[in-house]
C-alpha cells in the first residue's frame, strides 16, 4: 500500500499532496456511514474481531468507513474460555463491557467490571482481561491509534499468548529446546516481507527503561521556576496520575445530563482524572420516536448502537441503523440521530481528543433536541 509513495519520490511535494488528497477525498465519500460488525475469530490473544475500519496503522485507513482516526474491535470471552493473552502498548485504551461481567488485570492489580462499565488502562501497562466463568463477557474497544502511529508510539509488545492460541496463516510458533513457547514467526512472503520475522514474547528493553524511569521518579518537589521546569514537572504529574487514577468507570455512578444535543452520560471527558486521555466517550439516549439535537464538529465520531433502531442524517443524507451497527460520522459533518420503534435508542459515542489539542475540538450546535429547555 505504501508503494505509490516510493514511486513518487521524484515528484514535487505540492503535486503529490493534491493528487493523494483528491484520491483520499474521493475514496472517503464513497464509503458507507453505517457498518455491520465484522465477526470474531480465534487469534493468538483469544476470540477477537478484526479492526472494524482498519488497523491502527496510518496506511490502513479508509478501508470500510470514512474515518481517518477512529477504528474499533470486539472481544468475546465465553464462559470457561481459555485464559486470554497478555500484552502492552504505549497507547492507553478504553474498553467498554458490552455484555456480561469480568475482570481486568493491569500491572498485576485486578479490577472488576460489569455490563456498560468502562475499563481505562494507563499508558504502557501490561494488561489482560477475562470474563466471569458463568456468563463471560463481550468487550468493545473504540480506538484512535493511527494518531499514535504518526507520532511513532504504535509499538506493541506481546507478553503471553492465549492458553490455546490460534496462529494466523503464514506464521508458525517458536519453541525453545524444552518446548516452551517463545513467540511466533511471520514467514517470508507475508505482506511482501523478504525474510522471516520473529515476534518474541516480552518487553522491548529501551521502552521498558524509559517508562520504568518515569514511574520511579516520584512526585515533583518544590516550585516550577520557569517554562522548562513545567515540562520537567509534567513528567512527574503524568506518572502520579497513572498511579492514582481509577481503572474502571462505573456506569451506575455517572450522572445523566440534559443538553442541547439530548440526554447524555459521560464516561470519559477532559475534566475527569483518568489516565486514559485519548477519547471522549459518552452514552446518548433518545426516546422512542424522538431525535437528538443536530450539531457539527471537526472531529470524527464513532457510535455503537447498543439498543433500538433508527436513522441518521449526515449533511442531508439518510443512513439507517439498528442494534449492533457502527455509525461512522466523518469530520465536519452536520449530523442528527432519529429513534424509531417503540423503545429508546441508546448509543455509545466516541470522539478522539487530538482535535482539541489542535485547537479545533469545539462543537457547533445547529438545532436543539426537542426535550431540551435552555436555562
Amino acid at each position: 500500500m505504501l508503494e505509490p509513495w516510493r514511486e513518487a519520490q521524484k515528484v514535487a511535494d505540492n503535486l503529490k499532496r493534491f493528487v493523494y488528497q483528491r484520491q483520499e477525498d474521493s475514496l472517503a465519500s464513497s464509503l458507507p456511514h453505517v457498518l455491520k460488525q465484522l465477526p470474531m475469530k480465534p487469534t493468538v490473544m483469544g476470540m477477537d474481531s478484526p479492526h472494524q475500519t482498519g488497523d491502527h496503522l496510518a496506511y490502513d485507513m479508509l478501508t470500510r468507513g470514512p474515518h481517518y482516526c477512529m477504528t474499533s474491535h470486539f472481544t468475546r470471552i465465553a464462559p470457561n474460555a481459555p485464559v486470554r493473552g497478555v500484552h502492552r502498548h504505549i497507547g492507553a485504551p478504553s474498553l467498554f463491557c458490552l455484555t456480561g461481567k469480568g475482570w481486568e488485570r493491569n500491572d498485576g492489580e485486578t479490577y472488576l467490571f460489569e455490563t456498560y462499565d468502562l475499563l481505562t488502562v494507563p499508558p504502557y501497562t501490561v494488561h489482560q482481561h477475562g470474563g466471569d466463568k458463568e456468563i463471560g463477557c463481550v468487550i468493545f474497544v473504540p480506538e484512535e491509534g493511527r494518531v499514535h502511529h504518526i507520532m511513532g508510539l504504535i509499538w506493541r509488545e506481546q507478553h503471553k499468548l492465549s492458553e490455546k492460541p490460534t496462529f494466523p496463516q503464514g506464521t508458525e510458533p517458536i519453541y525453545d529446546a524444552e518446548g516452551k513457547l517463545l513467540g511466533y514467526r511471520i514467514k517470508k512472503g507475508v505482506l511482501g516481507v523478504t525474510k522471516d520475522i520473529e515476534v518474541i514474547l516480552g518487553p522491548e528493553p529501551n521502552r521498558e527503561a524509559v517508562f520504568q524511569a518515569r514511574r520511579a521518579a516520584g512526585s515533583w518537589k518544590g516550585a516550577a521556576e520557569n517554562t522548562y521546569d513545567r515540562y520537567l514537572k509534567l513528567m512527574h504529574d503524568e506518572a502520579d496520575l497513572c498511579r492514582n487514577a481509577p481503572h474502571v468507570v462505573l456506569e451506575k455512578e455517572e450522572p445523566w445530563e440534559w443538553t442541547a444535543q439530548g440526554k447524555l452520560k459521560w464516561m470519559v471527558h477532559p475534566s475527569m482524572d483518568l489516565a486514559t486521555k485519548r477519547k471522549w466517550i459518552y452514552f446518548h439516549e433518545i426516546s422512542a420516536g424522538s431525535r437528538s439535537g443536530r450539531h457539527r464538529h471537526v472531529s470524527e465520531e464513532l457510535a455503537l448502537v447498543l439498543e433500538g433502531r433508527g436513522f441518521d442524517i449526515h449533511d442531508g443524507e439518510r443512513w439507517e441503523w439498528e442494534q449492533g451497527d457502527l455509525i461512522c460520522i466523518p469530520s465536519m459533518t452536520a449530523h442528527q440521530h432519529f429513534s424509531l420503534g417503540s423503545s429508546r435508542a441508546l448509543l455509545l459515542c466516541a470522539m478522539p481528543c487530538a482535535y482539541t489539542n489542535l485547537g479545533v475540538g469545539g462543537i457547533e450546535q445547529l438545532e436543539a433536541a426537542p426535550e431540551y429547555t435552555a436555562p
